[in-house]
Parts: structure tokens; sequence; C-alpha cells
């Protein structure tokens, strides 16, 4: 689960709705479009590209932050603990030599999230499910994310770890005994794994209405990851730009 990558649209989410809210009262919506890239670390793959709708809408009991919604069970100053659902794109359609291994999916993660907000930025836990029975696996990550505010421009730089159990690797990264069988590629079961990941999310107010905004996320594959015959690099990188009106 990118939730950047955590990260699919990977949701704007620090982009659509700041660490320290001005007016907690107002709902807000705004609805848009993402053009997002990814630059996946698996061999052969190609560079997928999307252009997606994507909506943000906050009144601080339930919101939608881009290819992520839930409910808040406690939303204050400091304080911002939510239920939640969302979309991992994380996909494999095997080519190359590696044709004949099947199809990894994208899911959708059930779970929740606690983020601390200080005034030197936002302590952040995260934790989802895959509900869709494809890995059968859980995400958890832990980040810090600062705020960064230039006039028009906001930025929020993220550091952060990510803990895939082994399920999740083993659906998105190992080769089970049926498929070593079936094309002669090496079986690699993996264990559960912790990666680093950075991000980078901007936006820019061009008038009342109008937004751009962008993201740019990067995971450092484990071990157990990176030794899979299935991944070529160890980066997996993810840029992505949009717009979006506000009413």
């Amino acid at each position: 689960m990118k939730i950047r990558q955590l990260t699919p649209i990977l949701g704007i989410l620090v982009c659509s709705s700041s660490i320290y809210a001005e007016d907690e009262s107002k709902a807000s919506l705004s609805i848009g479009a993402n053009y997002s890239v990814d630059f996946q670390s698996y061999k052969g793959q190609r560079t997928y590209q999307s252009i997606l709708p994507t909506a943000f809408f906050d009144n601080d009991k339930v919101y939608i932050e881009g290819d992520e919604a839930g409910v808040y069970l406690l939303n204050d100053d400091q304080n911002q603990l939510r239920l939640n659902v969302d979309y991992d794109g994380n996909s494999y359609d095997p080519t190359g030599e590696l044709s004949g291994l099947d199809r990894r999916k994208w899911s959708v993660m059930a779970g929740g999230s606690y983020m601390r907000i200080t005034p030197f930025g936002g302590f952040k836990a995260q934790v989802g499910t895959d509900v869709l029975s494809r890995s059968k696996g859980t995400v958890a990550t832990a980040s810090y994310v600062a705020e960064i505010n230039k006039d028009k421009w906001s930025f929020y730089p993220e550091i952060g770890l990510q803990w895939n159990d082994a399920q999740y690797n083993q659906y998105y990264y190992g080769v089970s005994q049926a498929e070593s069988q079936r094309t002669g590629i090496q079986a690699y079961k993996p264990n559960s794994s912790v990666s680093p990941y950075i991000g980078l999310s901007s936006n820019y107010d061009f008038s009342k209405h109008w937004s751009v905004f962008g993201t740019l996320d990067v995971e450092y594959l484990s071990n157990q990851q990176a030794d899979s015959p299935m991944v070529a690099h160890r980066t997996d990188i993810n840029p992505s730009i949009g717009i979006k009106y506000k009413f």
C-alpha cells in the first residue's frame, strides 16, 4: 500500500487539507484531475501512466482525499484519528523473461490512521489490510510530515517507514512453486519487510478557486523485496501532477 505511498494516485491528502486547518467548521469540496506515472521496480516493466478524476471533501466528520475516504473518530487541533479505505495501486502484468507468472492486481485496503499534530509538523501512523483478498496482506506506515507555506505555495515533505507482512510481499514479490514449475523461474518466498520512503507534495493556488498540485514519492525496497527474481532495481518512483477546482 503506497500510502504515499504510502501513493495509486496516492491521495494528495496533504495538498487538499492543511495540517493546520484554518476553519474547522467549514466543509470543503474540490474536484479535479490527476496525471500520474509509476516507474516500477519490476523486471521488464513498462512505465504505467494514468489520468484519473479526483475529489477532495472534508467536513470534519467524513472525508475524501484523492484515493482515500473515511470517517473521523477524533479531530481536533492536535489529533486526527480516522477509519478509512484506500486504493492500493500496486500491480504487475508480467512480460518478457517473467512471462507466465500470474498477474499481480491492485486492491483496496481498509484500516485506520492516527496523526499527532505539533508546531513542528505531523507524526502519523497508518495500517491497512487487503479487503479484496488479493494478497490478504497487511501494510503499516509511520511517518513525519512537515508543512512549509510561501505566498501561494504550500509544500509538504514526508519521510517514513513502511512495513509489509509476509503475505503482502509473497503476492507482489514472491514466486510460488506452481509458477516456478510452469516458467522455470526460481521459486521465492519473502518474509515481512521494512522499507524507507520519502515524499514531497506541493500545491499552488493561482486563483480563489483554481490550484495545481503535484507529488513525488520514492520508496527504497527492502532486501526481502529486492532479492525477488521479479525485481530489477531497488527504487519505486511515483511522480504525479494535477489540477483542482475548489467550490
